[in-house]
């Protein structure tokens, strides 16, 4: 099967300790011609330190400040037309879910389709992007979180953000849910969208612009979920995904950034970090072997995510994704923490 060459797009909010493990996991499996990482400038500095060393495909940094500049705005000037008040979202949130969306929009020569993956998620026993489907080649991505649980107040105002603002029905699925942590975006259908977003506020102001505003209207949206649901509704032959049972049912998810236990272990199994000598930043390779080596003859996980976010220490269980409840690596199923 040919394909033709594809970029990724990663945006990044700080460089952890799985930041190598993930980049060279995705050369590894996919061979992109580029991994475009938009991160803030205080931690490109730090990445650009570290990147030689690393067994990666060719990267491009782009500091987050100024991504949009191209066309007129900078991360403050789009973030100011948020006023959301008492929030569980900071602007920053909705910024990168907007970085995602408008890559094209700072990245010249970005390739068509084009595949965003969230940062703390680790390919493991992974899935293929391309597919031939009666001679056809589909960009496929896989369906890794499950619609049993989750909160139901905020998957609604998603819903209802997609009803109200693109005029479609909201994509859905019998067991997983539009919210799969990458995705292929084709940037003819990102334009389509823009315009409708232009059409809903009968505004010639940027798409960037009015994405925040609806924010303010709606108090939150999810880009993914918006993006499947325009496409399925207006070109559906172009969007294709593995169903959650073929890869799902094995991902994991868990908080760890760092002092987890997923790290711990592997800290322990690699004498240290060389006695600390360097900062932790594990190869595929070594974080690769240990996965094997722990999981034995139990299924291997098709993807790990490493969550940073210290609110998934603090989740109510009926909030908790099926994929956190079933890790090995969850603090709070494994070792509770407190009384």
């Amino acid at each position: 099967m040919t394909t033709e060459p594809f970029d990724f797009v990663i945006p990044l909010f700080k460089v952890r300790w799985n930041t190598r493990a993930v980049l060279e996991g995705l050369t590894q499996h996919y061979q992109p011609r580029t991994l475009h990482i938009i991160t803030p400038a205080a931690e490109a500095r730090s990445l650009r330190q570290q990147i030689d060393a690393w067994q990666v495909a060719p990267i491009q940094i782009h500091d987050e400040e100024a991504f949009f500049q191209p066309i007129g705005f900078t991360k403050d000037e789009i973030c100011a037309e948020l006023d959301l008040g008492e929030s569980l979202y900071t602007p920053g949130w909705f910024y990168q879910q907007l970085l995602k969306l408008g890559a094209y929009e700072g990245i010249p020569d970005l390739s068509e389709w084009y595949l965003v993956w969230d940062s703390d998620l680790l390919p493991v026993a992974t899935w293929p992007i391309f597919q031939d489907l009666g001679g056809a080649v589909k960009h496929t991505f896989a369906l890794l979180q499950s619609n049993q649980t989750g909160n139901a107040k905020i998957v609604d105002t998603w819903a209802r953000w997609i009803r109200t603002v693109l005029a479609v029905e909201p994509l859905t699925d019998p067991a997983g849910t539009f919210i799969p942590h990458h995705m292929w975006f084709k940037q003819a259908h990102l334009l389509t969208m823009g315009q409708r977003l232009q059409d809903y506020y009968q505004s010639t102001d940027h798409w960037l612009q009015l994405m925040m505003r609806s924010a303010n209207d709606f108090g939150t949206f999810s880009e993914y979920w918006i993006y499947s649901s325009w496409v399925a509704a207006t070109a559906p032959a172009y969007l294709s995904c593995h169903p959650y049972s073929a890869y799902g049912a094995t991902t994991e998810r868990f908080f760890d950034d760092g002092t987890g236990l997923f790290s711990a272990a592997l800290g322990l199994g690699q004498a240290m970090a060389e006695l600390a000598d360097e900062p932790f930043s594990p190869s595929y390779e070594v974080v690769s072997a240990f996965i094997k080596a722990e999981y034995g003859t139990d299924p291997m996980p098709s993807s790990l995510s490493f969550e940073s976010s210290p609110r998934h220490l603090k989740k109510d269980e009926q909030n908790m994704h099926i994929e956190e409840s079933r890790s090995r690596w969850n603090p709070r199923i494994v070792a509770p923490l407190g009384p």
